[in-house]
């Protein structure tokens, strides 16, 4: 993260350095004095060192970056070059050898002169033109950079910079060679009145302004979300594959002449008939709770608490799960978070069904394949809902009974805001429990806030069993007994591990990172919680043993696709702000991922932001292959919420046996609600719900 800010800082100084320096070397001519000029000669002269200095750090930075993984640069280096490095190389040619011509004509640097200063020599476009376009150039990589980042990855986008960049630099010529034309024409004196430059500068001040202005409203306009829009609209993204016949964009927007090639994901449901093993009910509903610290919190509950009811059933299971919402007035839906379900069953509002109002009921059924510890939450304004508790823990026991954990407990990550306007989590007091010694224990981690948490386990040694729901292969000890240290372990926002050992005769806990909260373990509940002496990042690239998977890093992929994460300021449904985009767009102008059923697919996601996104995918696993060029050395990694930190590259991969029509977004739910999320779709499938202020849909 830190290189990534001295990229863009110096991206910023080049603007500033260049631009002022621009700015006065074009009004050189006009300085009253020769003494005066050659002062402002040697500033400039300062100034354009210090500006060589910054693009020597800037070819550093975007050096390192480039080492890391091209994909952070390659959408940037081509315009750098044409923009900064070209502009600034011929300014070291043309411009500074005139300007240090004219401070050698003074004695001994004094302000006494050996010949007069020519004021044509001064504003001949060889001494000034280089210097403003190194000045336009830095201010366009800024504004690029800041405004629309990736979007020089197409062609397209970089021929337009470049030929807005030359059309301007041509306008300055013009305005430069008329200006040492006239001077050249008075010998040496500017005819130019002061009233008059103010005027033309404040003439074109306000055009920039106008200019600039109406670019704000017009993107304000047309950020806005539609009163009534499908969530299948909008560009595609194949992936390098051709396109289907009978799958282009006429069959998408359900426009298709031949009916039979689609399916909609209403039929992409769960068993309908058969009596189901586990029934549940929950019923959404707004209640005051208080939690194990005391606050009190007005919270959004399943069942009148929160988290919800923990829902457990074994793998294979039929179950049926009745949501009903007596009184949230945006409407409610439920997610299986991490659990591959039927599309139709999958909970998002505007996408696989409609939000559940007051009043109303939605039944899901779906055969529970996957043996973990998942979550679910609702997925209707899902950065409110899930903040104000409507969440809750779904555990999926193995059919075979082959675990044995004499204590399976549940640890929920979860922080609301209080009545009183503070914060409140459910791990903020130290919870005391009793194990017996020698009992195997299973700690099921679930993280529901927005950034990532980190755990630490004191105590006693143990193994980091499964991430996402996932078993790991041969896993081995965290936490030696000779080592004293604690394993720092990292869990994505949305993420969860499961941590099995033996209880040893002494006191365990585990918490987030002081020994003051958190979940004591003891034989008799009782005992001193063991210090935290807090020690390396826990690393899932490299633990455990390697095993046969069906695809890998040198399979053959028939899609690939590319997620640049940047920050921008743009637009988003009519607000300006700093936002998180995906391939340089916020919904609803994020790529859709067009896929077919069976398609082995690889996604890369490169981080070029300052904060972590934990990148959720619904309905599949995803196997990690590498980060930063790494491949992945130990058991196999699969998971569904991959936290991708700043700096970082990584290549996973899929199997496309899911058919539907899938969010696929960061779980940083603050991040969803602002744009960053897009859709991985099935060809030839469709969606009959809409999205937008008119619907009762808010799928984030």
């Amino acid at each position: 993260m830190f290189l990534i800010i001295v990229d863009l800082a110096m991206i910023f100084l080049l603007f500033l350095i260049w631009g002022i320096a621009g700015f006065r070397v074009g009004h050189l001519a006009f300085v009253s004095t020769e003494s005066r000029i050659r002062s402002s000669v040697r500033g400039n002269i300062v100034l354009l060192g210090f500006g060589v200095l910054l693009l020597l750090g800037k070819i550093v930075t975007t050096s390192i970056l480039g080492s890391i993984g091209w994909l952070f640069i390659r959408d940037t280096v081509n315009l750098q070059f044409v923009l900064i490095v070209l502009p600034i190389a011929s300014a070291l040619v043309f411009s500074v050898p005139r300007l240090l011509n004219i401070v050698r004509s003074g004695i001994n640097g004094s302000e006494q002169a050996t010949e007069a200063i020519d004021r044509a020599a001064l504003s001949t476009p060889a001494l000034v033109l280089p210097i403003q376009a190194a000045g336009l150039g830095s201010a366009m990589d800024l504004i690029l950079t800041l405004f629309f980042p990736a979007k020089s990855m197409q062609w397209s986008n970089l021929v337009v910079s470049l030929a807005i960049f030359a059309a301007v630099i041509g306008v300055l010529w013009v305005i430069q060679l008329r200006r040492f034309q006239t001077i050249d024409r008075s010998e040496g004196r500017s005819n130019i009145r002061p009233t008059h430059r103010a005027l033309r500068i404040s003439i074109s001040m306000l055009l920039v302004i106008i200019g600039v202005s109406s670019w704000f409203m017009l993107s304000s306009q047309a950020s806005r979300i539609p009163d009534r829009m499908s969530m299948m609209s909008g560009k595609m993204d194949f992936g390098g594959a051709a396109v289907t016949t009978g799958h282009d964009m006429s069959v998408m927007n359900h426009t298709a002449s031949d009916s039979s090639k689609t399916v909609s994901v209403t039929d992409l449901v769960g068993p309908q008939n058969g009596e189901p093993d586990k029934k549940f009910t929950l019923t959404a509903e707004k209640k005051t709770v208080q939690l194990p610290t005391g606050a009190t919190i007005d919270a959004w509950t399943y069942n009148g608490q929160s988290p919800g009811p923990e829902l457990r059933v074994k793998q294979g299971d039929l179950v049926e799960v009745t949501l009903v919402n007596k009184d949230i007035e945006e409407g409610v839906t439920l997610h299986w978070h991490g659990q591959n379900v039927p599309n139709g069953e999958d909970g998002v509002s505007g996408l696989t069904q409609d939000a559940v109002m007051p009043g109303q009921s939605f039944t899901y059924r779906f055969r529970a394949n996957q043996a973990g510890s998942y979550w679910y939450h609702s997925h209707q304004q899902s950065s409110e809902q899930v903040e104000k508790g409507l969440f809750g823990a779904f555990i999926v026991e193995p059919r075979n009974n082959q675990r044995s954990e004499a204590e399976d407990i549940v640890v929920m990550n979860h922080t609301w805001s209080s009545t009183n306007g503070s914060s409140a989590g459910l791990l903020d007091t130290l919870e005391r429990r009793k194990v017996a010694s020698g009992s195997p224990v299973r700690l099921r981690l679930i993280n529901t806030d927005n950034k990532p948490i980190s755990f630490y386990l004191t105590g006693t040694k143990y193994k980091v069993a499964a991430i996402d729901g996932t078993d790991l292969n041969a896993p081995t000890d965290l936490n030696a007994p000779t080592d004293l240290q604690s394993n720092r372990l990292e869990l994505a926002a949305g993420g969860r591990y499961d941590l099995t050992f033996i209880m040893p005769d002494k006191p365990v806990l585990l918490s987030t990172g002081s020994s003051a909260n958190g979940i004591l373990l003891s034989a008799d509940g009782k005992g001193a919680a063991p210090e935290i002496v807090k020690g390396p990042v826990f690393d899932p690239l490299s633990y455990g043993s390697p095993k046969t998977t069906p695809f890998g890093q040198d399979s053959h992929y028939d899609r690939e696709f590319v997620m640049v994460i940047d920050n921008k300021l743009a637009f988003f449904d009519g607000k300006f702000g700093r936002f998180h985009s995906i391939n340089g767009e916020v919904f609803p102008n994020t790529p859709m991922f067009m896929v077919k059923e069976g398609d082995l697919v690889k996604t890369t996601f490169v981080n070029r932001s300052f904060v972590p996104h934990p990148m959720h995918l619904h309905g599949h696993k995803m196997l990690v292959l590498s980060r930063n060029g790494k491949p992945a050395a130990g058991s196999p990694w699969w998971t569904d919420t991959l936290n991708v930190n700043p700096g970082e590259i990584y290549e996973v991969g899929f199997r496309a046996d899911n058919p539907g029509i899938w969010m696929d977004h960061c779980h940083n739910l603050k991040h969803a609600a602002e744009g960053m999320m897009l859709h991985l779709a099935y060809e030839g499938v469709t969606s009959p719900f809409e999205v937008g202020h008119a619907t009762q849909n808010q799928p984030e």
